[in-house]
This record gives C-alpha cells, sequence and structure tokens, in this order.
C-alpha cells in the first residue's frame, strides 16, 4: 500500500440534499496522479465495449457477499450490495454506476484484468445516487434524490432494466436505499428531511410506506445488519448513528435503548459498513475526516471502540471531507475515501478487540471519490470519482489490504454510485 501518498487536489464541502447529491462535495482541485503502492500509474486504456445505443442497462451493488455471507451492508436474499445483501452463488461480474445526470450504467467485468465492457444505460430517474438489488428477485432500486422518490426496477440476467414503479421516499432528498435481508421491506433514508422510511416490496415493484421515523438531522443511510434484527442511521448534522430493532413481519423499526450512538461534535457520520463476522461495525465520518470501529452488542446496540484519521500525518493540502466505508470479504481490512486528497484509505483489523492500524493511501486516480466498491471475491476494487468523471479499477491483495492500480478506468458523468454485482 503506498503510504502516506498524498493526491493534492480539492474537493469541496458537502453539498445538500433536495436535488443535489446528499453530502457530495464540488469537484474540484487537482486529481489524485495515478501512483500506487505497486508504483504503476493510474489511467491507461478505457473502456471498452459497445457503446449505450440506447440499450437498457441494470443492476448495481456496492458491496457484494463475504465469505461468512454477511457484508459491510447487511443481508438480503440472493445478491450483494451495499444498501442490504448478501449470499447468492457466484455468476457473471458486472459493475453498475449511478449518476447525477440521472442515468445508470452498466458494464461487464473482467476478473482476470478489471476491465470494463460497457453494455447499456439506463434513464434512473432524477439523480439516481445510489442503488441498491435484490438479485433473487430480480430487483434494483434507485435512491432518486432530486425527486424524492424510490425507483423500483426489474434486473435481467443480461443486466437490463424495466421501471415498474416510484414511490414517495417520505422525506426530502434521499440520499441511500438498502433491502432488507428477507427482500421484502426497501428502506430509505431521508438527508433532507432527517427522517427514514420502511418501504413495502410487492409484485409491482413498491408499496405504501408501513413506517417512518425522525432519525436525526441530514439521515445519510440506512442499513440492516445480516440477520435482519437491527437498522443502523448515520446522521451527519445530528452527529450520531440511530439505532432500531426491526420486526420484519410488520415492517416496524423500534428505537433500542439509548436511541442513538454519539460520535464526536462536528464528526459527520456519513456511513457505516458491517463486519462479517457481525462483532464489528466501521463508521466513516465525514466532516473531521475520521473512521471509528464500534462493537456490535448482542442485543444491537453499538459501542465505540477505536478512531483513527483517514488522512497521512502532515497533510496540508486542501479541505477534504470523507465518503465512503467498505469491509474486506475476508474481514481483515476497512477502506474509507477521502475527497481532497483523492486517495483510499486503509486499515488493518484486530480481529480481538476492534482496532484499527493504519496501512496506507493510494491515489484514486481522478478527484472527488464519492463511492467506491469490492468485488464479492474480494480481489477488485473500483472507485468512483465524482469531480473528474472517472471510474478507476484497483487490485486487492487479500493477503496485505495493498491496492494496485489495473490500469483500467471509465468515462461516467458525475459518477455517485459504483458497485459489483454477480448475475446468474
Amino acid at each position: 500500500m503506498a503510504g502516506s501518498s498524498t493526491a493534492g487536489g480539492a474537493a469541496g464541502g458537502s453539498s445538500t440534499a433536495g436535488g443535489s447529491t446528499a453530502g457530495g462535495s464540488t469537484a474540484g482541485g487537482s486529481t489524485a496522479g495515478g501512483s500506487t503502492a505497486g508504483g504503476s500509474t493510474a489511467g491507461g486504456s478505457t473502456a471498452g465495449g459497445s457503446t449505450a445505443g440506447g440499450s437498457t442497462a441494470g443492476g448495481s451493488t456496492a458491496g457484494g457477499s463475504t465469505a461468512g455471507g454477511s457484508t459491510a451492508g447487511g443481508s438480503t436474499a440472493g445478491g450483494s450490495t451495499a444498501g442490504g445483501a448478501a449470499g447468492g452463488s457466484p455468476g457473471r461480474l458486472h459493475a453498475f454506476v449511478g449518476s447525477g445526470n440521472g442515468n445508470i450504467t452498466a458494464y461487464s467485468v473482467d476478473v482476470a484484468t478489471g476491465a470494463l465492457t460497457l453494455l447499456g444505460v439506463t434513464n434512473g430517474g432524477a439523480n439516481p445516487s445510489f442503488l441498491a438489488f435484490d438479485v433473487g428477485r430480480n430487483r434494483l432500486y434507485a435512491a432518486n434524490e432530486g425527486s424524492s422518490q424510490i425507483a423500483a426496477f426489474t434486473l435481467s440476467s443480461d443486466a437490463g432494466l424495466t421501471l415498474l414503479n416510484r414511490v414517495g421516499s417520505q422525506g426530502n432528498g434521499p440520499a441511500h436505499v438498502s433491502v432488507d435481508p428477507s427482500g421484502r421491506w426497501v428502506f430509505a433514508a431521508n438527508y433532507g428531511g432527517g427522517n427514514v422510511a420502511v418501504l413495502r416490496v410487492t409484485d409491482g415493484g413498491l408499496g405504501a410506506a408501513t413506517d417512518t421515523e425522525a432519525s436525526g438531522g441530514q439521515a445519510h443511510q440506512i442499513i440492516s445488519d445480516a440477520t435482519g434484527r437491527f437498522v443502523y442511521v448515520p446522521c451527519k448534522a445530528a452527529n450520531h448513528v440511530a439505532q432500531y430493532r426491526f420486526d420484519a413481519d410488520a415492517g416496524q423499526l423500534t428505537p433500542l435503548s439509548p436511541a442513538t450512538v454519539a460520535t464526536a461534535a462536528n464528526a459527520g457520520p456519513r456511513h457505516l459498513a458491517l463486519h462479517p463476522s457481525g462483532a464489528w461495525a466501521f463508521l466513516i465520518n465525514e466532516l473531521d475526516d475520521t473512521l471509528t470501529s464500534l462493537r456490535v452488542e448482542a442485543d444491537g446496540r453499538l459501542t465505540p471502540v477505536d478512531t483513527k484519521s483517514t488522512l497521512p500525518v502532515g497533510f496540508s493540502g486542501a479541505s477534504n471531507t470523507t465518503a465512503e466505508v467498505q469491509v474486506h470479504p475476508n474481514g481483515r481490512f476497512v477502506y474509507g475515501s477521502n475527497r481532497g486528497h483523492n486517495s483510499i484509505v486503509a486499515f488493518s483489523v484486530d480481529a480481538a478487540n476492534g482496532s484499527l492500524t493504519l496501512l496506507g493511501h493510494t491515489p484514486t486516480g481522478g478527484t472527488t471519490p464519492r463511492h467506491f466498491d469490492i468485488d464479492p471475491s474480494g480481489r477488485l476494487m473500483l472507485v468512483g470519482n465524482q469531480g473528474s468523471g472517472t471510474v478507476h479499477g484497483f487490485r486487492i491483495d487479500a493477503s496485505t489490504g495493498a491496492l494496485t492500480t489495473l490500469g483500467q478506468r471509465a468515462a461516467v458523468n458525475s459518477p455517485a454510485f459504483v458497485g459489483f454485482t454477480s448475475l446468474p
């Protein structure tokens, strides 16, 4: 892993919801460069493949099933996703990108080289800034942040999408969408509204909300644990993580006691990822550039354990905000993205006590890395550089956690979400 190599460049601050991407920083600054721990430069060949040509694309995930069956975002039947899914048999690897221009773009992925081949582009609605899916039910769900709706699509085995319906997210500017492990419920976190909603999955797409909860200002994410019993909501403005018990029969959330876990003042908690063992959680804090490990108690409560800076010692560049956090499928490493430093930071995880040890920083090959994902096998990482409009591929060393650029990239308008999934 490249030790403390800076990327430079400005990322800007977080935009508000209600049309703009939640928590997304504005573009700007110099590109991150391309050097990585492996010494090779970023860039390289562009994604090949046929042009969109009006064909539909589909599917999305941000996470992937792990060896243990759980993921950073919980689990659902039939496939992997950052919004909450795990399990499913191996299939053909695909990558999906949600963009600020309203498109969802689909690629096939060469596992050996990381090469991306364009399959097609689908109109995903008003700013599909986060995607989640359930491969077992052939479904994809998109948070339409600009229209305060959640869209439901059918997802075909050739990565095609067909719109089923759109329903209100029950609040302003949904920044995140996920699926509970049973696949019967979809969760929405409303960044502008400071609340969350539980939506029923129906044959026709999504039905009416069965519950809404005032989780806290700027609710940035909502995820279930792998068992489906507990739900967590990082709230950036409230500086806490709301924690709930979930009744998967009634579709109801009940606050735990205490109802929230506080972060440091002005930390700006943004996203949470769960360890494959279910014993630990990792919270990335957007505003103070830190990553916190938390113990997951038997009753679902979160207890903070360790907090580390996501930036190298002595960093004096432009302002930085963090964005995404992911756990490697083997549970040994945690990664976070720095917008401004334009890097992926890597930590090792002590399986016994949840403490974090900094491994290093790898430039992302572009600016403003808002979202990234690790494929289900743990071999590949894709990083969406929102500011520079590029998606870059990296190889992951599963024994050391180091990232090496693959020289593979794709040009995508303002990528807000990028993720892997395997289709049968």
